[in-house]
């Protein structure tokens, strides 16, 4: 009984893996060319990101995550980089079930901010936190989430 459950937590696991790369590659990639090209950061849908999983209102989902689109943006999902706040909401996920000793509702998150040359010349600061990040439980399952973006 004991391998049976540690096999349903690994295959659970095995479902952040996609999704973590997904994420390094496309959304930071995305919202780097969409500032390059119009000196703003934009939803999801202005930056042609797709979120893993299936599509849905404000984000995406999958049988063990929702992704969710948090920048609305201040015109047409849209914000100047100069206009961009600190630490500005941008891309969640929430885990929908227990990974581990990982809690239901768990939230992994990156933040946007403007960025400078202290940035490595970056026009977007990218700020990412998964959930415990102190080295807790669910930190563990994706060491290296923090590093998003850098």
């Amino acid at each position: 009984m004991t391998n049976i459950i540690f096999n349903i937590k690994l295959v659970k696991f095995l479902f952040i893996l996609p999704s973590y790369r997904y994420l390094t590659i496309s959304y930071v990639k995305l919202q780097d060319a969409y500032a390059a090209e119009t000196g703003a950061v934009g939803t999801w849908g202005n930056i042609g990101y797709i979120g893993p999983g299936t599509k849905v209102t404000n984000g995406s989902n999958t049988t063990v995550f929702d992704y969710i689109d948090n920048f609305t943006g201040t015109a047409n999902g849209s914000t100047m980089l100069g206009d961009l706040g600190d630490e500005t909401a941008a891309w969640e996920a929430k885990n929908k079930t227990a990974l581990n000793d990982c809690a239901i509702q768990s939230s992994w998150t990156v933040k946007l901010s403007k960025g400078s040359s202290s940035s490595n010349g970056s026009a977007v600061l990218y700020t990412a936190a998964a959930p415990d990040a102190a080295g807790g439980s669910c930190s563990s399952l994706t060491p290296n989430f923090v590093n998003i973006g850098k």
